[in-house]
């Protein structure tokens, strides 16, 4: 039996792995406390579970739903667009996603054909590099460093590969590290792009998820042309990660692109989930900042006891993770084993998100402030 070649590059998605371990642990009647994947436990606000009962009375809520995603939620997005982030879109400038993880994934052989580069963070989400293998292209990724706030530099891409790169995905406000991007690096970077025929795309799962006070911003305020695309999902916001429900925004010619191949691969997310999306986007402003705060809340705490034991850490404005550096004369698999071991503790191994991962690992807040405090305090004092 032959099997596609392009599948050796690929590994087994890490946090897959996590989890046997962990269901494992627990049928053995081990007490664990997943702070690996960012899975978020807080309930699914009532409304959104009321739009999606209700929608099982529409005449046709089993049908196929339109390629693109129903018009309703469109025009929410837009809405939501214009309100927070003073963009305004058209209709053509938004396609519905199956969950921002399949539009990202399908954006690479909408813009890119085999052998191209895409150019990715390092480290970065998984998605970016297996998915640019497994549609025949060449992930190009680039070092982040704390010295730059995890800012992506161009200057690290060669001539060589600017020159063969179609795409660029970055990832504001970023998975691991919780760093953040301004206006300003969003100017530079699209600039970059344009210039050399590069379609950029940021990832924004987390555009809602920063620290108290501070403004989400979008790619797009600066892209007033619209000559990028930015992806967003409901999973962290709204706590909806099973639902799969995301979409793209910007370019209509890219987005008809996508909407080319999606056409080709799926019919689109069935339409209760879509309207329960509705509802969402329609609960007040208040709800997001109340998700804000239960997470500032656990972040106070872990940052707190982290210092307490000696654990160095990038101290970042968004997502519900905090990039952690692991203690002196331990290895990043002999630390996260330690973790494991002694306190029943599972955290991401940065060499999970690229080889520049090493020496760190990822802490993702999704427990309550009890279960947090709790399992952290356990651990020593790491010098």
């Amino acid at each position: 039996m032959k099997i596609n070649n392009r599948l050796s590059s690929i590994r087994e998605y890490h946090f897959k792995g996590i989890d046997d371990i962990k269901n494992k642990l627990i049928a053995e009647g081990k007490e664990i406390t997943d702070l690996g994947i960012g899975d978020p436990d807080i309930e699914v606000h009532k409304d959104i579970i009321k739009g999606l009962i209700e929608s099982l009375r529409y005449d046709d809520f089993n049908r196929y739903p339109p390629y693109d995603g129903i018009n309703g939620l469109k025009k929410a997005i837009i809405k939501y667009y214009r309100e927070i982030f003073q963009v305004s879109l058209d209709m053509d400038e938004v396609l519905i996603l199956i969950g921002s993880k399949e539009g990202i994934s399908n954006i690479i052989p909408a813009v890119c054909d085999i052998g191209d580069y895409v150019i990715v963070p390092n480290p970065r989400y998984p998605v970016y590099e297996m998915c640019s293998y497994i549609w025949g292209c060449k992930p190009y990724k680039v070092p982040l460093k704390e010295k730059n706030n995890y800012l992506i530099d161009l200057s690290n891409v060669p001539d060589v590969i600017r020159k063969r790169s179609k795409l660029m995905i970055v990832n504001y406000p970023n998975n691991p590290t919780g760093a953040t991007a301004d206006k300003k690096f969003y100017d530079e970077i699209l600039k970059y792009c344009v210039e050399n025929g590069i379609v950029l795309c940021n990832d924004s799962a987390y555009n809602e998820i920063i620290r108290e006070g501070k403004e989400p911003i979008s790619l797009l305020q600066v892209d007033l042309k619209k000559q990028a695309v930015e992806f967003g999902t409901f999973s962290k916001t709204f706590n909806m990660t099973g639902f799969r429900i995301g979409y793209a925004v910007g370019n209509r010619e890219v987005l008809k692109a996508l909407l080319n191949v999606k056409s080709n691969l799926d019919s689109s997310q069935f339409k209760p989930i879509q309207y329960s999306a509705i509802r969402a986007l329609s609960i007040d402003r208040d709800y997001v900042n109340s998700i804000r705060k239960i997470y500032d809340d656990r972040r106070k705490i872990a940052e707190s006891i982290l210092n307490e034991k000696g654990i160095s850490f990038y101290k970042g404005d968004g997502t519900f993770y905090i990039w952690c550096k692991v203690p002196n004369n331990y290895t990043t698999d002999e630390w996260c084993q330690e973790l494991l071991s002694l306190y029943g503790i599972i955290v991401t191994p940065g060499y999970a998100f690229g080889d520049l991962g090493h020496g760190c690992f990822r802490i993702a807040l999704t427990k309550g402030k009890g279960v947090i405090y709790k399992s952290l305090n356990k651990l020593k004092v790491y010098n």
